[in-house]
């Protein structure tokens, strides 16, 4: 459409040529000479077009190319052949146009921009004036049920000596709470589950009748490259966490979102926390000696990608991806869900879906560099959190009113 673009741009006809315009002709001659041979081609292309929508009145089509000197009156007279039909004496004129030229056929398209030949043949403004293709509308999922659904919390935080409590993580079951609760979900909150009984709850939430319009489900734990663990370190593997949830295994959520926030890691006791400044790594004396006070856990990410079922409606996000730290704060809860809680409430009122949110939160915990001292050692480190989904449509988790 690129001919028809510029031919409406210059927006110049035959009949307007004066001594005052004489530049733009020039202008407009050398803009057309560039794209002749693209407009004889469409002219070619558009001939059933134009025999469909000229034949209407094709004595008009031969008095205004006679008039603008496209055809010569004799030629006029030949075409306009009392025995031949309109749409026979259109064809003969588009033959004549194409075998004089290609100068012939631009002076042809730019007379179709004539108002009043326009205003006898409105197709052709929709030829000249095309509209732009319409966006496909991706549609929302329905999340206006009360309550809109259950949203479950598992949350291990006192593990047996062979990992580290994961102090702070309460925090982060309290804004989780809040924020869900506000969203209009019913939470349920399973503290300290061994992985038998993250199981267990994993395949009863499975097995009831979901009448909500959407699922959470915020595993808060330690990790590895299989999955997550439970308080007794045996781990639960991605495919039981998403297992149950898929279209045979738990009808009652067919065609409903179904949502995984895990903040899973492996964890190790350290000295000194972690001071997190946004662009500024200078740490003030009191700040560090207060914070050297205090344990973190600085935790790594041992998840190589994140497995999610060929099932569709599924949102899974992490905290981390592979080689970067995970950090969780033992007074005020880990980056990750803090800020995951923080633009939920600043972006749900204003309607933006789920993706655009993490993204937000995706920026927000990555531009931040952390300043790290491991055994009097400083070490700069980020986070970048990590989704995968098989969402077909949009997840807006609509403010109830």
């Amino acid at each position: 459409m690129f001919q028809w673009h510029l031919l409406h741009t210059v927006n110049y006809s035959r009949s307007q040529r004066s001594p005052h315009n004489i530049d733009a002709i020039n202008t407009t001659t050398t803009l057309l000479n560039t794209t002749t041979i693209t407009l004889m081609e469409t002219l070619r292309e558009k001939k059933l077009f134009f025999i469909d929508i000229l034949s209407a009145d094709a004595s008009i089509v031969l008095q205004y190319a006679e008039q603008h000197g496209i055809i010569t009156i004799r030629e006029y007279r030949s075409l306009h052949h009392p025995n031949h039909t309109q749409e026979n004496i259109i064809i003969n004129f588009l033959d004549k146009l194409i075998n004089k030229g290609e100068e012939t056929c631009c002076s042809f398209l730019q007379l179709l921009l004539n108002k009043e030949l326009q205003e006898t043949f409105p197709q052709l403004q929709e030829l000249f004036n095309p509209q732009p293709p319409a966006h496909t509308q991706i549609s929302e999922y329905k999340i206006s049920s009360t309550p809109r659904g259950l949203c479950v919390i598992i949350n291990n935080v006192n593990f047996n000596p062979v990992f580290s409590d994961r102090k702070g993580s309460d925090v982060d079951e309290a804004s989780l709470t809040e924020v869900f609760t506000w969203l209009g979900f019913s939470v349920k909150v399973h503290r300290d589950q061994s992985a038998q009984q993250m199981k267990t709850v994993l395949r009863d939430l499975a097995q009831r009748q979901h009448k909500g319009d959407c699922f959470i489900c915020c595993i808060l734990s330690h990790g590895s490259e299989e999955g997550v663990n439970g308080i007794d370190g045996d781990t639960v593997v991605f495919e039981d966490i998403y297992r149950p949830f898929t279209a045979t295994s738990c009808p009652t959520l067919v065609n409903k979102p179904k949502v995984f926030f895990i903040q899973a890691c492996r964890g190790k006791k350290i000295q000194g926390l972690v001071q997190i400044q946004a662009d500024n790594l200078e740490v003030e004396e009191e700040e560090e000696k207060e914070e050297e006070e205090e344990e973190a856990d600085f935790e790594s990410d041992a998840v190589r990608f994140i497995c999610i079922p060929d099932d569709g409606d599924f949102f899974v996000a992490q905290s981390t991806v592979k080689g970067f730290f995970s950090l969780r704060n033992p007074r005020s809860g880990s980056v990750f869900i803090q800020s995951l809680c923080k633009q939920l409430k600043a972006h749900c009122p204003k309607c933006e879906d789920i993706q655009s949110i993490l993204l937000c939160v995706n920026e927000e915990v990555s531009r931040n560099l952390r300043k790290v001292t491991i055994n009097s050692k400083v070490v700069t480190t980020t986070q970048m959190p990590v989704q995968k989904m098989t969402l077909r449509k949009k997840l807006v988790l609509h403010v109830p009113t």
